[in-house]
């Protein structure tokens, strides 16, 4: 099974750039089969993103969220019926991306089913300062944030594809 791991977020935004840094520290563990490609920083969203997703059996995208329900820190596993409830993952300049993922059901026929299609949000806080480091509340939990998603993304993938049991 063919599986995309994307991180999401501004790298410039403080908290936004989790998803990116959550997916290149993933990218340097090393512990994922060949089967699975990370990308780490896609600069793309809407219909772009959805490209993206061709040929892949499943993908899950790593972003922060914010719900204003959760602590910053909480990971939570969503899936694209839940998109709308999610304010960060749901608009991606002028096209939200449960919108673009409809528009990629009817455009290409090699997209994942929405079932295979996994958002692990990270819950922020608004931050409108630009700064290239995370807030010290998301930093002190960096670590067990690592370890949750990483465990999140083993129970999506079933272990198969994950390597080593590491963390």
């Amino acid at each position: 099974m063919k599986t995309l791991i994307i991180g999401l977020g501004n790298p410039i935004v403080g908290d936004d750039a989790i998803g990116i840094k959550i997916v290149e520290w993933l990218q340097q563990t090393n512990l994922f089969s060949p089967n699975v490609k990370i990308q780490p920083d896609v600069s793309l969203s809407g219909i772009g993103l959805v490209e993206l997703f061709q040929s892949y059996d499943q993908v899950i995208i790593i972003d922060s969220i914010i719900t204003e329900k959760n602590r910053p820190g909480t990971v939570r596993v969503l899936h694209p019926d839940q998109f709308l409830s999610a304010h960060h993952v749901s608009d991606f300049h002028n096209m939200d991306f449960f919108t673009a993922l409809e528009w990629g059901y009817q455009t290409f026929k090699n997209i994942p089913p929405k079932e295979k299609i996994t958002i692990i949000g990270i819950e922020i806080q608004y931050v409108q300062e630009f700064s290239d480091t995370l807030s010290p509340e998301i930093r002190n939990q960096l670590k067990s944030i690592q370890k949750t998603v990483y465990n999140q993304i083993r129970k999506i993938l079933n272990k198969r594809e994950v390597l080593f049991n590491a963390l």
